[in-house]
């Protein structure tokens, strides 16, 4: 899907190259994979800011590769710098910023419903007893690059 809302016409007129919207999602990706191995089971990473500079088009079935490197953890709150690549090509560059929270207070709280229904979800992560619940555990991840996923567009 290269297009945000296809069924909106000035959406779905556009040339087939990826739409922003679409390259911030893929520019979070590898940061949420990187938060995931340091949160427990009962918590979940939530985008609080973005800075992205489009640079360059993609277009349908590039090959990019994406990348994230905590900059800055503040409690439950850390920033990454994040870019795409396809080849040497900077094709996007900028930061996100995620939140971590405790799932089942989140959703209580903002009276939500939980995400998949009222069954909950299935996660194949490590247990909260494998992972840092706290800011230090976010500390240990800050710095080091994110595993870098390759996407096909």
């Amino acid at each position: 899907m290269n297009t945000l809302f296809p069924g909106a016409s000035e959406f779905a007129r556009k040339p087939a190259v990826l739409a922003t919207g679409i390259l911030v999602a893929l520019c979070e990706w590898p940061a949420m994979n990187a938060l995931r191995q340091v949160m427990g089971d009962d918590e979940d990473s939530l985008g609080m800011g973005v800075c992205l500079a489009h640079r360059a088009p993609v277009c349908v079935g590039a090959r990019l590769t994406l990348t994230a490197r905590c900059v800055s953890v503040r409690g439950r709150v850390s920033r990454w710098d994040v870019c795409a690549y396809e080849g040497a090509r900077v094709v996007a560059c900028g930061w996100v910023e995620f939140a971590v929270v405790r799932t089942a207070a989140f959703l209580e709280r903002h009276k939500l419903a939980r995400a998949g229904g009222p069954a909950g979800r299935s996660v194949g992560h490590p247990s909260s007893q494998e992972c840092a619940q706290e800011a230090r555990g976010l500390v240990a991840a800050c710095g080091a690059v994110s595993p870098n996923p390759i996407v096909q567009t």
